[in-house]
């Protein structure tokens, strides 16, 4: 075993995170590879992390997508396998997907009018959105969750019914939901929490957007770390929780059903995610350069609030500066909210400086010492890599309904 990691990679105001568990499974949030061969280092650190099934094809276990926004899904078809995973190429050695976790709601909305046309699907979201389809009909088609390569988990059922026949594949709002993945190892939990009814983030379809429908997720990572004090290992579960572009509307919504039903306790994190990269509207209604005095929005902010003691975090965005997002103004109530709560640091991935071939450094997490523990420039070098990955059978598990 070895202890849970999170990397987050220097993509500019884009998403694109890994966490390795204390079991080596790989889950990928969100993708951002632009095209150009200065970025194959993105590609090619990713292809690093990752392990390889028995055949020798890279491969991580999950692949989570928040919502199809270009900033958070380019690149995916020049990185990752689409189709029956038979039909995989050594030529091309794309990088396997075992398992897909995606909301049918953000494409549904992404498809709808409104939003200032701020909707339409790019040519990756359209790619990904035909896999995720594919997968569905395979479990409709034979009744069984298949294998590596070919499963998925619906987070949230689809509006009109239009999953109700599908229910083993579904991942109910406000549940727990790892047993229903192939990573089903006792060393991930995962909680979701949103993407919310459409008609409690937006009055009106003009309201409905891509960022309205993110998924928001708590990952629960467990670890064990040796205690010289009682000779043994003592466990540790860290949080991690994330959020895509949710904006002001989703955490308002999402704090007053978790505060009407005492689960406020389910927002609690070790490590957060600063949503739509440190965007003041995930904390405001207020415009922060057309308002002189912008407000807090009270639910979303304490939201965002529930920092466990020694609690980081973390913030994929473009450096700060002049343009937003990210915002100072997000940054300094983040800092505040730290503060508050007896949490640890800030930490920007656009702040990690370069690496020995002037390439920027992703921003690394571990849990090494039992708390959040940035990974320094000497660490990275070795991080997150397997040496001898374990095969996996090609076929994986197969769950029938």
């Amino acid at each position: 075993m070895t202890a849970p990691s999170i990397e987050v990679f220097p993509v500019g105001n884009g998403d694109m995170t890994l966490i390795t568990t204390k079991n080596k499974k790989k889950i990928l949030i969100d993708c951002y590879r632009r095209s150009g061969s200065s970025y194959n280092y993105l590609e090619e650190r990713l292809r690093e992390r990752l392990n390889t099934d028995e055949d020798g094809r890279p491969y991580v276990d999950v692949f989570v997508l928040t919502h199809p926004d270009a900033d958070h899904i380019t690149g995916f078809n020049t990185m990752f396998h689409t189709g029956d995973p038979e039909d995989w190429s050594d030529k091309s050695n794309k990088i396997i997907i075992n398992e897909i976790w995606s909301s049918p709601r953000v494409f549904r909305r992404a498809t709808a009018k409104g939003a200032n046309g701020n909707n339409p699907l790019c040519d990756d979201a359209k790619v990904f959105n035909r896999e995720a389809k594919r997968r569905v009909q395979l479990y409709r088609d034979g009744g069984y969750i298949g294998g590596a390569g070919n499963r998925i988990i619906l987070l949230s059922s689809d509006e009109d019914g239009k999953t109700d026949d599908i229910p083993h594949i579904v991942a109910d709002l406000f549940t727990s939901f790892a047993r229903m993945s192939g990573i089903d190892d006792g060393s991930l939990n995962a909680f979701l929490l949103a993407p919310a009814d459409k008609q409690e983030v937006a009055e009106d379809e003009e309201e409905l957007s891509k960022n309205n429908s993110s998924a928001i997720i708590r990952f629960d990572l467990s670890n064990a770390i040796y205690d010289a004090n009682y000779g043994y290992d003592v466990s540790y579960t860290h949080s991690f929780l994330i959020g895509g572009d949710a904006e002001v509307k989703c955490w308002e919504v999402l704090h007053d059903k978790l505060e009407a039903a005492g689960q406020l306790n389910e927002l609690a994190y070790d490590v957060l995610l600063a949503p739509h990269h440190c965007s003041w509207r995930s904390l405001s209604n207020d415009s922060e350069s057309n308002c002189d005095d912008p407000k807090l929005n009270k639910s979303a902010h304490a939201a965002l609030s529930k920092a466990n003691k020694n609690a980081v975090v973390l913030c994929s965005s473009q450096e700060f500066g002049e343009k937003t997002p990210p915002s100072q103004l997000a940054r300094d109530e983040y800092e505040k909210i730290l503060k508050d709560n007896d949490g640890y640091k800030f930490y920007a991935v656009a702040e990690e400086g370069v690496d020995d071939e002037g390439n920027p450094n992703s921003l690394m997490i571990t849990f090494s010492t039992g708390r959040p523990k940035k990974v320094t420039k000497a660490e990275k070098r070795d991080f997150s890599k397997v040496a001898n990955p374990d095969a996996v059978k090609k076929g994986g598990k197969s769950t029938y309904a």
